[in-house]
């Protein structure tokens, strides 16, 4: 058992590997006091949680103070239009109805005189055709001596006054018919229309419905941008006046940097995090050895002074650690017998539960061996 455990495995011949993990550095984007702390050290914190609030007192709200006061002018200005659109709205509809009554009104007072004239035409054809057999009688009498010339002429005289009548009559029921077509269609032509006119009201109505109606529609975009102005005006105090600190990963709270209460500098640390998900060892393996390792070759580390085993991969190698010149790096002498080895970083795998309280076992020295 013991030379297949010798065969299979190999410890790393260096100094103690120490478990490291990725750091994040939690600082303040402004200049204020840390109002709250509710983390402390050795917390696990989920992603986006908050880890801080900083207040700067000193900022000034004098641009969103006068913002909101425009505001609260320009929406007392668009609820008084408001007003007056609805206002105007109902007076036209009431106008509407008293143009349709005067033009309903105006239709039947052309039709019933377009009737009356009809009548009266009727009645002016009988009388003219009367008229007119009673002139052949009296003409047959007068040629004959029996009345005297002056009956004739009356009698032709009455003729001629039914004829200049029916004309008369004629002319004033196409007049009627013109009246009705145009009241049918909302005109007047036998006078002109006043300002007391529902027809002159409902266009004056009309108008000034539209003036309003522009009028609240200027007022709903000033509205509109006064409320994107104020919105601007209050997002860029509120990052100037506080900042909530959020984590920007699952991590624990490694180290507190700051106390609640602190006056901070902009940029300056508050806190450490780090990433127990993105934990690693390091280690230095004779150059002889790296013959038996490659990238991805397990590994076992054994935590010193604690009963557990982590597992991990092997991530990189680096060799020449100590000895190697790299670009113009000035050359350092290295003794001759001086042992050459090489670096090895070692990815742990996280299949093993990490308490935050032990903050996931970063910074424990451990004993790396490699699996072949």
């Amino acid at each position: 058992m013991t030379a297949f455990t010798v065969i299979n495995f190999f410890t790393a011949r260096s100094r103690d590997a120490v478990i490291n993990a990725t750091p994040i550095a939690i600082r303040t984007p402004i200049t204020g006091t840390l109002h709250a702390l509710p983390v402390k050290a050795g917390q696990a914190v989920r992603q986006d949680q908050e880890l801080a609030v900083i207040r700067s007192p000193r900022t000034s709200r004098d641009e969103v103070e006068r913002l909101s006061t425009e505001r609260q002018e320009a929406r007392s200005r668009q609820a008084d239009l408001r007003r007056q659109v609805q206002a105007q709205k109902q007076l036209l509809a009431d106008v509407q109805r008293d143009a349709e009554r005067q033009q309903a009104l105006e239709i039947r007072r052309n039709r019933q005189d377009l009737g009356q004239t009809t009548a009266d035409l009727q009645r002016a054809r009988a009388e003219l055709a009367f008229a007119e057999r009673e002139t052949k009688r009296v003409e047959g009498l007068f040629r004959n001596g029996a009345v005297a010339a002056n009956v004739y002429d009356r009698a032709r005289t009455t003729e001629l006054q039914r004829r200049r009548e029916l004309t008369g009559l004629k002319a004033r029921l196409a007049s009627g018919r013109t009246d009705l077509e145009a009241a049918m269609n909302n005109l007047v032509l036998r006078n002109n229309r006043s300002g007391s006119d529902p027809v002159v009201r409902l266009q004056e109505a009309r108008r000034s419905l539209q003036a309003l109606q522009g009028d609240l529609g200027t007022q709903d975009q000033r509205v509109a941008g006064l409320e994107r102005q104020l919105a601007d005006a209050t997002q860029q105090w509120d990052k100037r006046h506080q900042s909530t600190l959020r984590s920007p990963r699952r991590a624990v709270v490694w180290e507190l940097q700051a106390q609640a209460g602190d006056l901070l500098e902009a940029l300056q640390p508050v806190m450490k995090l780090i990433d127990c998900e993105n934990r690693w060892v390091i280690t230095y393996v004779a150059e002889n050895d790296l013959n038996r390792l490659q990238i991805g070759t397990g590994a076992r580390i054994e935590l010193v002074g604690r009963r557990m085993t982590l597992r991990g991969e092997v991530e990189s190698i680096r060799s020449g650690i100590g000895r190697l010149r790299l670009g113009n790096d000035p050359l350092v002498p290295i003794p001759i017998n001086l042992a050459r080895e090489s670096e090895v970083r070692v990815r742990l795998l996280n299949d093993v539960p990490s308490p935050p309280l032990q903050f996931c076992y970063v910074g424990y020295t451990g004993r790396v061996i490699f699996e072949r």
